[in-house]
């Protein structure tokens, strides 16, 4: 169920294709919004997300914006008076315009978070594992495509580099408005579900590993790395305790790895390891272990969700970080 739910299959590259080669075509315009209300919340943002990272939304007419947002226009009462009418709406009538976005995919999440929240069907230590891939899936694979989507829409409404209609105008401002309503809810459900780990917690102990299977030699070749471009505290973290952190389990020993990088550059060092060592961390996780550290502290997954979200830029050093990883692949 939960990984079904985070993922891309052929049906769905399909229909992104299908989109993109029948953008702004008002013949198949129907056909589009059809195919697109059959995307779960987080195939539709990523799915868009794509297409505004190959089309400017400046190239993208109102009736392709409106195949994945729907806009209801609140008509005003034209008898009623504004407060600085006094009672008399015949005098100086300002139309105002009250309409908001929703966003057409089928709605699956809610019911994703309320079945793993209250299910009672597995141990509490596999129950715990679950919820920490949800609530990272959430943060890494949703959060962050909403933020760059509201990022694009933003660019387009307040640097756009020709007037453009209106109506299309009005239209990105009622989308930026849903968007930024869409991530404080997504921000409320990690915390619900934070709440729920926390709970899980006090009755069990903190059991558990990174779960990836790297070679001793390879992370080795990786403390080593770190440590030439100074990327590692070496005098408070050892050859030794860094292995430990990334073998072991939890419970079985009590070392910490103190990186000397910054939110943005840590996250993306957990990338270069998936990418390099297929080997998958989620952030939650290393929030659970409180064994790695960073420039901020222990590690928050909201935190560096959050650096990554607002910083819309390369990291630090990334072609620094990105070396140590091809060195070991390519040696």
């Amino acid at each position: 169920m939960l990984y079904s739910y985070f993922k891309i299959k052929d049906k769905h590259y399909k229909t992104l294709d299908y989109i993109k080669n029948n953008l702004n075509s008002e013949q198949n315009t129907l056909s589009i919004k059809k195919k697109i209300n059959k995307l779960n919340e987080y195939q539709f943002f990523y799915l868009f997300s794509d297409i505004l990272y190959y089309y400017p939304i400046n190239q993208l007419t109102i009736d392709t914006l409106g195949s994945f947002f729907e806009i209801e226009i609140r008509n005003i009462n034209e008898v009623d008076a504004l407060p600085f009418q006094d009672n008399n709406p015949a005098d100086d009538f300002i139309p105002i315009r009250d309409s908001f976005a929703t966003f057409n995919y089928t709605e699956r999440l809610p019911h994703l978070i309320d079945y793993y929240l209250n299910t009672k069907e597995y141990p509490k230590e596999t129950l715990t594992t679950k919820i920490l891939v949800l609530s990272d899936k959430i943060l890494g694979n949703i959060h962050q495509q909403v933020c760059a989507i509201k990022y694009y829409f933003l660019r387009y409404v307040e640097y756009k580099e020709s007037i453009d209609s209106g109506i299309k105008v009005y239209y990105s401002m009622d989308i930026i408005v849903a968007l930024e309503n869409y991530e404080k809810n997504l921000l409320e459900i990690y915390e619900k579900i934070q709440e729920k780990i926390s709970t899980i917690s006090k009755l069990t102990l903190k059991t558990g590993n990174y779960m990836i299977n790297i070679d001793k030699e390879i992370l080795k070749k990786l403390y080593f790395g770190l440590e030439k471009f100074m990327f590692i505290d070496q005098k408070k973290t050892t050859l030794d305790q860094f292995i430990e952190v990334f073998e072991l389990d939890w419970d079985a020993h009590n070392s910490i790895v103190y990186l000397e990088m910054d939110n943005i550059q840590f996250n993306f060092f957990i990338e270069c390891i998936h990418d390099f060592f297929n080997a998958k961390i989620p952030i939650t996780f290393i929030e659970r272990s409180g064994n790695i550290e960073n420039k901020n502290g222990k590690i928050k997954a909201k935190s560096v969700y959050a650096s990554v979200s607002k910083s819309n830029m390369i990291p630090k050093d990334f072609k620094s970080i990105k070396s140590i990883f091809e060195e070991i692949k390519f040696s």
